[in-house]
């Protein structure tokens, strides 16, 4: 065997070494499973950054809500995990301190596996009570101002939660970890959340939902997702 030869075996060696390594670099983690849906062990990650006081975020939401089968259907056939990683990220940019009480309150209904009753209730509550009637619905909209102190705590009940809900609430017992992972979505260190919603899927990102969007196009970015 001559040394040439060997040499090229070498290099073979060395780049499917690389190609190995590269292909085993493992995907973002899920950071609470309790905020997921779908296969937990899918090879395809489709990841939301939202914050419950962003109207573009809510319309994204309410339209999922609204094909919900459909939605899990899609994912279990097509083996995607979805996650949601709720932030305040409003609360940061302009001091909403409604977008840091809803938050606090998802993040105590997750503490008793209610998060997604919560999250759904509040799409839905927030549509009736003000974005259907055009306020807050986007930014041209008149804001929404003056919402009631106990309007998360009421929507807990709806979704079953009691007690302890409300001592959470009370006593803002989620609010650093809301500050924690809001900072963490915003990191670049974890990609930079850029705006929200901000959605990843696979090697695929995208910032914002058009309010006039609905179920076609969300459609449209999971099929373009799962293009690896």
């Amino acid at each position: 065997m001559t040394g040439a030869f060997i040499a090229i075996i070498a290099v073979f060696i060395v780049i499917a070494v690389i190609s190995f390594s590269l292909s085993q670099v493992p995907a973002d983690p899920v950071w609470n499973a309790g905020m997921t849906v779908g296969p937990a062990d899918a090879p395809n990650h489709y990841i939301m950054y939202t914050d419950l006081m962003c109207p573009y975020c809510d319309v994204f939401s309410r339209t999922v809500h609204d094909h919900w089968d459909e939605f899990l259907a899609y994912l279990e056939e097509n083996n995607i995990l979805f996650e949601i990683r709720l932030t305040d990220y409003l609360y940061l940019g302009s001091g909403s301190q409604y977008s840091r009480a809803a938050a606090e309150g998802a993040y105590c209904a997750l503490r008793e596996d209610k998060f997604w009753d919560y999250y759904h209730g509040s799409i839905s509550a927030l549509w009736q009570d003000y974005h259907s009637k055009g306020i807050g619905s986007n930014k041209e909209a008149t804001p929404i101002k003056n919402l009631p102190d106990n309007y998360w705590l009421k929507i807990g009940q709806k979704a079953g939660l009691g007690e302890d809900f409300k001592h959470c609430v009370e006593n803002h017992e989620t609010a650093t970890e809301v500050e924690e992972v809001t900072a963490r979505a915003l990191s670049p260190a974890t990609g930079g959340a850029q705006g929200m919603p901000y959605f990843k899927f696979n090697k695929k990102t995208w910032a914002g939902f058009d309010d006039k969007w609905g179920w076609e196009e969300i459609k449209f970015f999971l099929d373009d997702g799962l293009q690896k």
